[in-house]
């Protein structure tokens, strides 16, 4: 439990028996003082609670202040203005809580209690083409949703569940056959950009051409019912994309590997069943030739109510369907606790139906807890008839941005940021900088946003050294690592001889944040955002920069007061290490 925790559970306690459990609730029990000169904490329980009960605040004040046992942890609590109640950590037991976690590569954060078996979907991408950035967003929130569960304890199963499946598979085996006919040899030659133009050639001659479409169809179905030439074409597009899949996975350093895959073709043979259990359950109704299940709360534009396909008229399988069979098989065969979904927002109404349709067919029990994480879009600024347009950030051409190209630009920037800052590094570590470099701008960008908000993409302001950028918490690392080579290469590992002692402002407002590393993570676990992640690790870096500043370090007139300060700022780098690794930001030794 964190400094703050037990100070809560104390004063949670002192609320209760001053003025019942009723008025024990909400922001008013305990919050950070705005003004540091009136103490760290502050509570306000009494203000609300005044006008329920027929007293002053002050009054009520007083009687909390009278239960309230913080022996060892505040000062004496003072009562301001209307009814106000002040607390005031003292300086020891701050330092004991941090000296405490020192050594711990969990900076205090203990694993959860009562860990859950979690089912992390992302990034998902929709084969036989380049990773683009519409992938982007689902791979860097869900992969920072399974580190960061994993690090709380809990059991990730990580799933990539890929489009390798339906019509767009129809279509590319369909125009595979008519370009290469019986020769399977002529597919080993193919390469991803061939695959892509066949792909842009085969959608082409779907709108176009009538016989072509109901060819793509057929392929389609011949997938499913697994006809031998059209999985041997349909494999070797596999072959090539996850190849190009993995090699972007690592440039990125997303913890999904090819165990995590569990393609929708993976669940062909649950098709059946799932309808078949559909039917038996009576919750099967056929509509307009397709079969479909209806649920309550669901309904269209025209107030009608919506059907969840599950097989469509001509005999095949959809989204729904893969969707459901899925679901069935994480609760039953992954025994999951919770199960948590990464895609866009536009997705939403598609997942909430899912997941009702499972509820009520018994495959998603109440006991499992199901979400949908929804992202919003990534966009890029345009001008247009003299005004400024946000727009979905496309190429200039109109075409999607892969990510492959992304990176390459940013390294080329960044290299050019870390030639500034050091000249003397080798051409290949200048390099693998700038990568780390450049995830991190591209990853911080987008993970400091909620992730159902919009943002939109600027090289300049992602990679800004100053600001709230992932370049600018990596310098800050790279400052405080440095402070250590000039130390010594032991200072770090040394254990503090004495007491961590404030002697400056600076100080304890950096060692305040360091002591709520532990809290951050509650509010990560309700939200199942990294924006709390990341604000702490922006905090960090600025107030470590403010004492950097304005307490000598290695110059600090007493032996003491620099032990001190050394070990503020290694506390300072395991926590920033220990947060940007969640996010899937790789630290930098130097710049």
């Amino acid at each position: 439990m964190s400094l703050h925790q037990e100070i809560r559970r104390r004063v949670e306690a002192a609320v209760v028996a001053a003025l019942g459990p009723e008025h024990a609730q909400g922001e008013s029990l305990l919050q950070p003082s705005r003004d540091p000169r009136f103490g760290d904490f502050q509570c306000n329980a009494a203000l609300p609670a005044a006008k329920a009960l027929g007293s002053k605040p002050r009054d009520l004040a007083l009687k909390i202040v009278e239960k309230l046992d913080l022996a060892g942890l505040c000062a004496a609590p003072e009562i301001a203005g209307p009814g106000f109640v002040n607390l005031r950590i003292e300086d020891r037991a701050l330092a004991s809580a941090l000296m405490a976690t020192h050594g711990d590569p969990r900076c205090g954060v203990a694993p959860r209690s009562a860990p859950q078996r979690v089912v992390v979907d992302y990034s998902s991408p929709n084969l036989a083409k380049d990773l683009h950035v519409g992938t982007f967003r689902t791979t860097v929130i869900g992969d920072s949703i399974a580190r960061t569960l994993e690090f709380l304890g809990h059991t990730v199963l990580r799933q990539n569940h890929y489009g390798d499946w339906g019509t767009n598979f129809g279509t590319l085996v369909a125009v595979l056959k008519r370009e290469f006919g019986p020769d399977l040899a002529a597919l080993e030659r193919l390469d991803l950009p061939q695959i892509e133009a066949l792909y842009t050639q085969g959608s082409s001659l779907r709108k176009d051409d009538p016989a072509f479409a109901r060819d793509a169809a057929e392929e389609a179905l011949k997938l499913q019912q697994g006809e031998p030439s059209s999985r041997a074409a349909w494999r070797r597009l596999m072959d090539v994309t996850l190849a190009n899949c993995a090699e972007i996975y690592q440039r990125l350093d997303v913890t999904m590997k090819p165990e995590h895959d569990r393609p929708e073709s993976s669940y062909n043979a649950d098709l059946s069943v799932v309808l078949d259990d559909l039917q038996r359950l009576g919750l099967l109704t056929t509509s307009e030739g397709a079969k479909v299940v209806f649920v309550d709360g669901f309904v269209n534009r025209e107030g009608e109510p919506l059907p969840a396909i599950v097989q469509k008229a001509d005999g095949g399988y959809n989204y729904t369907t893969t969707d459901l069979a899925a679901m069935r098989h994480r609760v039953r065969n992954l025994r999951a606790d919770r199960i948590v979904i990464v895609t866009d927002r536009g997705q939403s109404l598609h997942f909430e139906m899912m997941a009702a349709v499972a509820r009520k067919a018994g495959w998603l029990p109440e006991s499992t807890v199901f979400t949908h994480v929804g992202y919003g879009v990534i966009q890029r600024e345009i001008e247009e008839d003299g005004k400024k347009k946000k727009v979905r950030f496309k190429t200039r051409a109109g075409g999607t941005v892969k990510i492959r190209e992304l990176l390459a630009e940013g390294v080329e920037r960044c290299e050019k940021i870390a030639l500034e800052k050091n000249a003397e590094l080798a051409p290949s570590e200048r390099t693998e900088i700038a990568l780390r470099l450049t995830v991190a701008g591209l990853k911080y960008t987008d993970l400091k946003q909620r992730p159902d908000t919009d943002y939109v993409f600027d090289w300049d302001q992602m990679l800004a050294v100053q600001g709230d950028t992932g370049v600018y918490l990596l310098y800050a690392y790279v400052r405080i690592r440095s402070v250590f080579e000039k130390a010594g290469a032991d200072a770090a590992s040394k254990v503090l001889l004495g007491e961590l002692r404030f002697t400056h402002p600076a100080e304890r407002e950096l060692a305040l944040h360091l002591a709520k590393c532990e809290d951050v993570f509650s509010e990560y676990e309700r939200e199942l955002a990294a924006t709390p992640l990341c604000r702490y690790a922006y905090d960090l870096a600025t107030l470590f920069n403010r004492f950097y500043h304005d307490c000598p370090i290695l110059k600090a007139e007493e032996e003491g007061v620099r032990a001190a300060r050394l070990e503020l700022s290694y506390l300072a780098a395991e926590r920033l290490r220990l947060v940007l690794g969640l996010l899937g930001i790789r630290t930098v030794e130097r710049m």
